[in-house]
């Protein structure tokens, strides 16, 4: 069975190869780390604004910081770009490095570039190795960023399966749902801690054989074995893509989801 790796002596990068490697033993053929003089410039930036780089974003840069193999490109639209040649550009253009560095001063890097503008950002203000991932506002978008790391080579591991059905909600369809469900809704669409317990909750009622797993964190739920792959995301309302090789097994998830929503 494939195994999302933790708590092991290796490093978070040695572990996240690891685990990707058993999946895709070709990923890290098209890796390319950041040259020593990236990260001396970057990390040059960050100590104007008394930051230094996380070590796991340091680990990062130096085994795929250039090209880590579609890994991170997968938020919002695809076309998120985390190569540290872009994420340097911002620095240095005129039109986008003046809220660039406020950011930083704030106390937020950049880390993945979006052309929407949905971008990527360690709160390096709270100084820790594994820093949490912020949006464009600064708002809680995953609880570290090595949780934020894995939460990625999931959806690697989820595209691996013939089979897909997802379900998502608006604010206000989200609100209805947990309503009707007797979830409690103290805010237009549930809080972030309602929609979890209305998640966990529905994973129960799908039986599912695997439980949650270690990377998932206030705003996404995971769970996996080698025949399916579930992931719930309630950044903004609910969005569930279910995944497997089984049509019979995917009959029956669709038939229970068509009960709830």
């Amino acid at each position: 069975m494939i195994e999302f790796y933790q708590g092991t002596p290796e490093t978070v990068m040695e572990r996240l190869c690891k685990t990707i490697a058993s999946f895709d033993g070709a990923w890290l053929e098209n890796c390319l780390p950041a040259t020593d003089e990236q990260i001396e410039q970057l990390e040059s930036i960050c100590n104007q604004y008394g930051y230094s780089i996380p070590k796991v974003y340091l680990d990062y840069l130096m085994l795929m910081g250039e090209k880590d193999g579609g890994l991170l490109e997968r938020e919002w639209d695809g076309g998120m770009e985390p190569n540290i040649s872009r994420i340097l550009e911002q620095f240095d253009d005129e039109e986008f490095t003046e809220d660039t560095k406020e950011q930083l001063q704030r106390g937020f890097l950049l880390f993945s570039y979006d052309w929407a503008e949905a971008h990527c950002y360690l709160k390096v203000a709270d100084w820790a190795d594994n820093p949490m991932v912020t949006d464009l506002e600064n708002r809680y978008f995953a609880g570290s960023l090595e949780k934020y790391l894995f939460q990625k080579a999931f959806l690697m591991y989820q595209e691996k399966f013939e089979y897909k059905s997802s379900v998502g909600t608006s604010i206000l369809s989200c609100d209805k749902l947990l309503k009707k469900h007797s979830f409690p809704c103290s805010v237009l669409g549930g809080t972030p801690e309602e929609k979890m317990a209305f998640v966990r909750w529905l994973v129960k009622y799908l039986e599912l054989p695997e439980g949650e797993v270690w990377f998932g964190d206030d705003l996404h739920y995971f769970s996996y074995n080698e025949h399916y792959a579930l992931r719930v995301d309630n950044y903004h309302s609910l969005l569930l893509v279910f995944s497997c090789d089984d049509k019979a097994l995917k009959k029956k998830v669709d038939s229970k989801l068509n009960q709830i929503f």
